[in-house]
């Protein structure tokens, strides 16, 4: 048998549960995730995935979403409707 030893990471509790969940779902722990996802890094030698930004953050995006923020907060460009079933 190989050595072994012991990886210690800090990360979110929150993200922690998340994926405890998901990888449960696939019937794995997190401690299985890490080591085929190490695998994969040694084996690929590179990561198993494409690391992106998300498109959400883009600079355009951030600045339209703040305009129409600014237009909410100043009454601008709102309209009321009727919800569907609804009469006036």
């Amino acid at each position: 048998m190989s050595d072994t030893c012991n990886l210690q990471i800090r990360l979110d509790s929150t993200l922690r549960n998340e994926a405890q969940t998901v990888l449960a779902g696939m019937g794995m722990d997190v401690s299985t995730a890490v080591r085929i996802f190490l695998r994969q890094v040694v084996t690929d030698r590179s990561l198993p995935f494409r690391p992106s930004l998300d498109p959400f953050y883009n600079p355009a995006n951030v600045a339209h979403l703040r305009k129409v923020l600014d237009d909410v907060r100043d009454g601008r460009g709102i309209e009321e409707h009727a919800l569907i079933g609804e009469e006036r």
